[in-house]
């Protein structure tokens, strides 16, 4: 009776969090990715040179992409 429990409960269980852990680590890797962090910084760039968006804004979020970037280099240094 336990392995069927085990069968029907605990291995859909396991599987499930499995996925999770999965798209937490391609989260986690799409978060902390220096290139990726730099790319979105020079489309930021190049849309503000081209006016599709102001200086405020601008700022705004080149601040926080570099807060990224410096987060994922002292991340990559700790590891």
């Amino acid at each position: 009776m336990f392995i069927i429990d085990d069968l029907l409960i605990g291995l859909p269980a396991k599987g499930f969090l499995s996925i999770l852990n999965k798209i937490h680590e391609m989260a986690e890797a799409e978060l902390t990715d220096e290139s990726k962090i730099k790319e979105e910084l020079l489309r930021l760039q190049t849309m503000y040179e081209i006016d599709q968006i102001g200086e405020e804004e601008y700022q705004k979020k080149e601040a926080e992409l570099l807060e990224r970037l410096n987060a994922a280099r002292e991340r990559k240094g700790g590891e």
